[in-house]
């Protein structure tokens, strides 16, 4: 049976690449879940600050698209400017060429092994950190792999062509066009998602050439080109994946300038770089590895300092446009390619929060119309309502995109919480939509007036509610158990106050007090509502209590 062309399984390693970076991404959203983004925020303070947490950011996640992604979330949830945030990418620069210098180092050898360890990590331990860390070292040894099978098949390739005198004169003209071999390459590192895929490429084309005498068909002068190509081209996946946020456009227009002008530079120079380079003593490929370092230490050198004018430069050239009233829509969730179930999961939980607050304010300005008597006031309130309706569609929406994601229920589980809590949300607008509106209106048309006493149990009652919804959404958001607890407890003593309630005005109404009377159906239906909507809020309190993955009270 004859062997399958080189050309079909070079294709397949890549691809092979690319699976292993998905695995990778997964075991890192096993390992941090949706912790990573607010945990960069934390460490993020001055420039060198940010250059080092990008550092080390892009060591935990080595991938252009995660760490680009996670970018433009960060600068849309409003946490980092984007000044910091230029700091933080010329970082995860860096921090990525640790990968290829792996591969210069030829740990593609040890692939086998990096595939067994994370293969008995992911399996047998019961708890999600220790698979997620299986899963990640699987992902390693996937893609050391793949580049293995690339440099063996490139080796083969080389042999052939090696013999093709036309088709090396073909390369070697080629190879006289560094300009057209670097867009080449950006374009290659953009359809990949990955400047790593496309470098790595190279090495192994490189030393396939070199173990087959063919070594001027791919020559530094092709590699350094090919380098500078790459690592422009990889910024455009920064704008791809936050073109609708316009700072997320002058974050990837600053690193777009940085990267750009050292590629120019670097081209015009090529000559001096490849005689550098010629100078260190190291193979082919640890050669690339090093000017791929060395390329973004240089962008590194260069902005850092220069991150001030760089993000104005930016902001000037991506200006704000006019302003124009958008229509009401979700803010933080998008319809660009979701990276990771992590980051997914990270911008609904920001867009719930809005659909909370949102809630929230309803019923403060509810309670504002029932005290003030103003029907207007509760009419426009009420239309609020369409507003949690649209977002809990969006978000619904994008929670089942979510769900296309391969894993198992450890990593649902944050999807399935806010699943829940949407639709109590969801509940609590209705409520005051359709219920609360109403009896204020009636209120205010019949002019009802509680007694002194019927309207202070009622704002005491109201003020339990709304202080229980900002326990809620913080044990939400914090996963805390104890706080969960605590709305437990507020869940009971308000069911015994709502009691309590109930017979002080019913003794009121058999002392003959005559506003207990006319007000009576209303109270009792406001201490009803107010009850369902503390029911609703407390709810997600099971949700933390029920979930085995967060640590136990002690």
């Amino acid at each position: 049976m004859p062997a399958p062309p080189p050309i079909l399984i070079i294709a397949g390693g890549i691809a092979l690449i690319l699976y292993g970076v998905r695995t990778l991404h997964r075991g890192l959203d096993r390992i941090f879940g949706a912790k990573l983004g607010p945990l960069l925020q934390q460490l993020v303070g001055s420039r060198f600050k940010a250059f080092l947490t990008g550092i080390g950011a892009a060591l935990m996640a080595p991938s252009s698209t995660t760490i680009s992604v996670l970018a433009v979330q960060t600068l849309q949830a409003g946490h980092l400017s984007t000044r910091r945030m230029l700091a933080l990418m010329l970082g995860a620069d860096v921090g990525r060429t640790v990968t290829v210098l792996m591969l210069a180092l030829h740990i593609d050898q040890y692939a086998p092994i990096l595939i067994l360890v994370g293969l008995l990590l992911y399996r047998f331990p019961p708890l999600a950190q220790w698979r997620g860390l299986g899963q990640a070292i699987l992902g390693l040894g996937l893609i050391f792999l793949a580049m293995d099978i690339i440099k063996t098949a490139a080796q083969h390739s080389m042999a052939n062509l090696a013999g093709n005198t036309e088709l090396v004169q073909l390369i070697q003209i080629v190879q006289n066009h560094p300009y057209l071999m670097a867009l080449a390459s950006a374009l290659l590192a953009f359809a990949l998602q990955s400047s790593t895929v496309t470098i790595g490429l190279v090495m192994a084309l490189g030393a396939a050439a070199n173990c087959s005498n063919a070594s001027s068909l791919v020559s530094l002068s092709f590699a350094i080109a090919v380098i500078a190509g790459a690592n422009v081209g990889i910024v455009f996946t920064t704008m791809l994946a936050g073109w609708t946020q316009l700072e997320s456009r002058r974050l990837a227009m600053g690193n777009l300038l940085a990267k750009g002008t050292v590629a120019l530079l670097v081209l015009i120079t090529l000559p001096a770089a490849v005689w550098l380079l010629d100078q260190v003593p190291a193979t082919f490929e640890k050669k690339i590895a090093y000017a791929h370092t060395g390329f973004n230490l240089l962008v590194a050198g260069l902005f850092l300092p220069l991150i001030r004018p760089l993000s104005c430069l930016a902001k000037r050239l991506i200006f704000t446009p006019p302003t124009v009233q958008k229509p009401f829509g979700p803010r933080y969730i998008n319809t660009t390619p979701i990276e990771s179930l992590a980051l997914g999961t990270g911008q609904s939980l920001r867009e719930i929060m809005r659909v909370a607050e949102i809630a929230r304010s309803m019923l403060n300005d509810m309670w504002l119309a029932l005290g003030n008597n103003d029907a207007k006031l509760a009419r426009t309130t009420a239309q609020r309502e369409d507003q949690i309706d649209l977002l809990d569609v969006e978000i619904k929406s994008f929670l089942t995109r979510l769900s296309s994601f391969e894993g198992e229920q450890d990593q649902f589980g944050e999807q399935m919480r806010q699943f829940r809590f949407l639709n109590e949300l969801e509940t609590i607008g209705d409520i005051i939509d359709k219920n609360l509106s109403e009896l204020v209106i009636k209120k205010v048309e019949e002019r009802i007036e509680f007694s002194k006493q019927g309207w202070a149990e009622l704002d005491d009652v109201y003020h339990k509610v709304v202080q229980n919804m900002l326990i809620a959404e913080t044990a939400f958001t914090t996963r805390d158990r104890l706080l969960a607890q605590q709305l437990l407890r507020h869940k009971q003593a308000l069911s015994d106050y709502d009691r309590q309630l109930r017979d002080r005005h019913f003794a009121r109404l058999k002392a003959g007090l005559v506003q207990t009377h006319e007000s009576s159906a209303v109270h009792l239906d406001m201490l009803t509502y107010l009850k369902r909507i503390n029911s609703s809020v407390t709810h997600i309190a099971y949700a933390i209590l029920q979930d085995t993955s967060l640590p136990t009270t002690p």
